[in-house]
């Protein structure tokens, strides 16, 4: 049990790394961008009126929802398998 423990430890570390540097690299992408192609970033999009950074900057709360979401599903997986350990140790 405690190897399977150690196991699945290693595998939410990695997820939470992985989910958290999908994160920062989104989100500090926008002003790193704006510093280093203003003139693209302020270009108008596909979408009439609104410039690369605004749509950029509205895409961020979608994406806080999805990365949220998977968060707690993956959660979810970790902690019935932790439940599932839990039962089969009283047996």
């Amino acid at each position: 049990m405690e190897e399977r423990l150690l196991v699945l430890i290693h595998e939410k570390r990695r997820m939470m790394l992985l989910s958290l540097g999908i994160v920062f690299l989104f989100y500090f992408s926008l002003p790193l961008s704006l510093i280093f192609f203003p003139d693209m970033m302020n270009r108008t999009s596909f979408i009439y009126g609104v410039t690369w950074a605004w749509l950029y900057s509205f895409l961020q709360i979608p994406m806080t929802w999805i990365m949220g979401i998977l968060y707690h599903r993956k959660a979810n997986v970790f902690e019935q398998k932790i439940k599932q350990m839990k039962r089969e140790e009283i047996l």
